[in-house]
C-alpha cells in the first residue's frame, strides 16, 4: 500500500502540523550528517563561507522563494490509500478486453487475413466501428504522409474513414518519406533470441581464450547439465568474492586511517598512484599469465598454458582505433528509466541535448529477445550522437550481449549501468552492487569492450555509503580496463535523493580520473553548469530530473540565460509528445493507451517546475514550493499535484477517458523529501 496526497487545490497544500513534522526530521537529518565528514584524502573538509551556509540550506529542502502575491493560503492535505497491485491488475485486464475487441491489422487496411475464422481479433467491421469511440481528432500519420497504417484502428480516423474504409491521399502519398527509427530488430532475429538459436562465435571464442564458464540458456541443456552449471554458478561466485574481498581491505584500511583534514589535491594524485599500484600486483598475482609490454609474448604464453587468465588478451580493437565520440563539454541526457522513452528524448534533442542515451535494458532480457526490452534499443534519426545502456552482473552475458549489439544495434557507444540504486536490481549483484566487486568491473568492462567497434563507458555512484566513498579508488583504473568515458553520480547508493549531490568530490575525482568524467547530479539552472566548469576539470554534465522538470534546460544553459517560459510553450512540447508518441506506439488503442501513460509519468515530473517570473530568487530542485497560483489558468493547472489535472492535460490531445481510469506515478516523482 502506498499513500498518495490529493488536494482539492491546483498545488500540494500541507497543513502546519505537517510542515512542522516535517522540518523537525529535515533538521534531525542535517544535524545527524553535520557531523560526518567523509574520511577519504580526495574529500577535503569545506570550509564555512557563505556559500557553505547556502548549500546546507539547499540541502535541507527548505521552501522556493516565491513572490507573495502568487502564494495561497495552507489547506489540509486528504491522504488516500492506493492499492498499486490493485491497479496494475484492474489495467492489465483493461488491456485484455481491448486486444479482444481489436479489430484485425489487415482487416483495419482492406487486406485480406490468412488466419480467417482463426484470427484472435475481430472482423466484424460494422460491429466494431458501431463500439468505437469517437474520433478524438486529426491523424497526424494521414496529414504528413497521405495514409494511416492502422486504418480503421485509428482512433483519430474521422479524416481518412469513409464508408467503413480506410483512404489513401494520393497527392500527398510519396512525398514525404515515413521517419525510419533505427534499431528496429528483425522478428527473425527475435525468433532466433527466443529460441536460443542466435549465434555468439566471438564470445564462445572469448571464453574458451580467458577461461571462462559460461551459463546455458534455458532450452540448451538437460536438468543435469542444469545443476552442474549451477554448482559451476556458486563455485565461479565464491572465487570472485575471494577477489574482490582482498581488493576492498585496501581500500577498507584506507579509509580508516586517513584523517579528516584538507587534504591537496597533488596529496590526492599520490596517494591514488601508490592505491592504483597495489591494486594492480593483487591482480595480476592471482592470474597464472605474466603480463609483459610485449603482445607476441603475451600470445605464446598463452599458447603453452592450459590456463588462461580471465583478462583478455586478444583484444579486436585498441581504444585508439574504436569509433570516436567527443565527451568534451557535451550536455547529456542521462538514460532515465519509463520516462526517458524516444517521444521525450526527441523533444529534449530539439531543447539543446547534445547526446542522448536510451533507457537501460537488461543483458538477460535483451538474450531472451524479450520485445519491451529490445523496444528500449530503439533510436531515432534526429539522435545523432546515442547510446544504450545495459545492465547485468554476469560476464557470459554481457558478452554475448555485447556482441549482439556489435551485429545488429547502431549505437555510438555502450554505457555498462553500475550506479542503480533499485534493490531488485542490487540482489542481482548488477546496479551499484558491482561497485563493491571491482574485479567483476574490471571482468565487465574488458569483455564488453573487447566485443564493440564503439566506445564503452560506465556509470556509477560515489560508493555504498556516503560516509565512505570509493569512487576515486575505481576511476584511475577504468581506463585500462577498456572505459572511453565514466559518470559519476555524486550520491550513494544508500543516499538516494535524500541530500544534493556531492559535487566537491565529483571535482576532486575528475583530477585522478584518466578518461573523460561526466559529472552528474541537481543540475537545474545555466549558473551551476558555469560553476561547475570554471571549478573542476568535469568534461562533461549529465542531466536526468532537471531535464524532466524543464526539458529546455539544454537550451538555458547554451544560451546562458533563465527562460521565463509561458504557459502556452509548455503546453506546445506536451502536444508534440503526444504527437511524437502517437507516432511512435501507435494511434490506436494501444498506441493511445501508452502514450497517455508515458505522458502522465513526464506530467508527474514536470508539474513541479516554478515560473520564474514567480520567483524572488533562483529556484533548486529540492525545494519545495508553497501553495501558489499561476498568471494565468493554463499555468496554474500545469503546476497542479493532482493526478486527475494531469489526466485532464491529456485529455486535450488523447481524448477522454474512462470513468473508471485511474492512474499512480511509477516514480515517486512529486515527493521533495524522497529526492530532494
Amino acid at each position: 500500500m502506498e499513500s498518495v496526497e490529493t488536494t482539492n487545490t491546483a498545488t500540494t497544500t500541507p497543513s502546519n502540523s505537517e510542515i512542522i513534522s516535517e522540518n523537525v526530521v529535515e533538521e534531525k537529518n542535517t544535524n545527524e550528517t553535520s557531523t560526518t565528514t567523509f574520511n577519504q584524502d580526495v574529500v577535503s573538509e569545506t570550509p564555512k563561507t557563505e556559500g557553505t551556509n547556502e548549500n546546507k540550506e539547499r540541502s535541507r529542502g527548505l521552501e522556493a522563494k516565491i513572490k507573495p502575491e502568487f502564494i495561497l493560503p495552507y489547506k489540509k492535505v486528504e491522504k488516500v490509500e492506493v492499492d498499486k497491485a490493485a491497479k496494475k491488475k484492474e489495467f492489465r485486464n483493461q488491456m485484455k478486453e481491448s486486444m479482444n475487441d481489436k479489430l484485425c491489422p489487415k482487416i483495419s487496411k482492406g487486406l485480406e487475413c490468412e488466419f480467417k475464422e482463426g484470427c484472435k481479433f475481430s472482423h466484424d467491421v460494422e460491429k466494431y466501428l458501431a463500439s468505437k469511440p469517437k474520433s478524438i481528432g486529426v491523424c497526424q500519420n494521414f496529414q504528413t504522409y497521405g495514409e494511416c497504417k492502422f486504418g480503421l484502428n485509428c482512433f483519430f480516423g474521422e479524416c481518412h474513414i469513409v464508408d467503413n474504409k480506410t483512404i489513401v491521399n494520393k497527392e500527398l502519398l510519396g512525398k514525404v518519406e515515413p521517419t525510419k527509427i533505427i534499431n528496429e530488430v528483425s522478428n527473425e532475429t527475435q525468433i532466433q533470441l527466443k529460441t536460443n538459436n542466435y549465434p555468439f562465435p566471438k564470445s564462445e571464442i572469448y571464453f574458451k581464450e580467458n577461461n571462462i564458464t559460461a551459463r546455458q540458456f534455458k532450452g540448451r541443456n538437460n536438468n543435469k547439465q542444469q545443476q552442474q552449471q549451477q554448482k559451476n554458478d556458486n563455485k565461479r561466485k565464491e572465487n570472485e568474492k575471494d577477489q574482490d574481498e582482498q581488493l576492498n581491505k585496501k581500500i577498507k584500511l584506507d579509509n580508516e586511517n586517513i584523517s579528516t583534514t584538507t587534504e591537496s589535491t597533488e596529496s590526492i594524485k599520490t596517494t591514488e598512484t601508490t592505491e592504483t599500484t597495489e591494486t594492480t600486483e593483487t591482480i595480476e598475482t592471482t592470474t597464472n599469465t605474466t603480463t609483459t609490454n610485449n603482445t607476441k609474448n603475451i600470445k605464446e604464453e598463452a599458447k603453452q598454458s592450459n590456463e588462461h587468465t580471465e583478462i583478455d588478451i586478444m583484444t579486436p580493437l585498441k581504444a585508439n582505433e574504436k569509433k570516436r565520440i567527443n565527451f568534451e563539454n557535451q550536455l547529456i541526457l542521462a538514460p532515465l528509466t519509463t520516462v526517458g522513452n524516444l517521444p521525450f528524448r526527441r523533444i529534449c534533442k530539439r531543447l539543446g541535448a547534445d547526446i542522448t542515451i536510451g533507457e537501460m535494458a537488461l543483458t538477460t532480457k535483451l538474450l531472451e529477445g524479450t520485445k519491451s526490452e529490445l523496444a528500449l534499443l530503439k533510436r531515432h534519426p534526429s539522435e545523432d550522437k546515442f547510446g544504450i545502456q545495459i545492465c547485468g552482473s554476469y560476464i557470459d552475458s554481457a558478452v554475448r550481449c555485447a556482441e549482439f549489439i556489435e551485429n545488429e544495434i547502431d549505437a555510438d557507444f555502450v554505457d555498462i549501468n553500475s550506479g542503480c540504486p533499485i534493490d531488485l536490481v542490487c540482489n542481482m549483484g548488477a546496479g551499484a552492487a558491482l561497485m563493491e566487486r571491482p574485479k567483476k568491473v574490471e571482468q565487465l568492462l574488458r569483455g564488453i569492450s573487447s566485443h564493440l567497434s564503439c566506445p564503452t563507458t560506465i556509470k556509477i555512484r560515489i560508493g555504498k555509503s556516503e560516509s565512505a566513498p570509493t569512487a576515486h579508488n575505481l576511476i584511475p583504473s577504468l581506463g585500462e580496463w577498456g572505459a572511453c568515458a565514466v559518470t559519476l553520480h555524486g550520491r550513494s547508493r544508500a543516499q538516494r535523493y535524500s541530500r544534493l549531490a556531492n559535487w566537491e568530490y565529483i571535482k576532486q575525482c575528475s583530477e585522478v580520473s584518466k578518461i573523460p568524467l561526466i559529472g552528474n547530479g541537481d543540475v537545474y539552472n545555466y549558473q551551476d553548469v558555469v560553476n561547475i566548469y570554471d571549478t573542476s576539470k568535469v568534461s562533461s554534465i549529465m542531466i536526468a530530473r532537471g531535464a524532466l522538470i524543464k526539458p529546455w534546460i539544454f537550451t538555458e544553459i547554451k544560451e546562458k540565460r533563465e527562460w521565463d517560459i509561458s504557459a502556452s510553450e509548455r503546453l506546445d512540447f506536451i502536444r508534440d509528445f503526444a504527437n511524437y508518441g502517437l507516432d511512435h506506439w501507435g494511434s490506436d488503442r494501444i498506441g493511445v493507451d501508452n502514450t497517455r501513460k508515458f505522458l502522465l509519468n513526464w506530467l508527474s515530473f514536470s508539474h513541479r517546475y516554478v515560473p520564474v517570473g514567480l520567483l524572488e530568487k533562483v529556484h533548486y530542485m529540492n525545494e519545495r514550493p508553497p501553495a501558489y497560483f499561476g498568471r494565468s489558468d493554463l499555468e496554474t493547472l500545469l503546476a497542479s499535484t493532482q493526478v486527475k489535472d494531469w489526466i485532464k492535460i491529456t485529455e486535450m490531445f488523447l481524448g477522454p477517458v474512462t470513468s473508471d481510469y485511474s492512474f499512480v506515478p511509477k516514480h515517486n516523482s512529486n515527493s521533495y523529501e524522497s529526492q530532494g
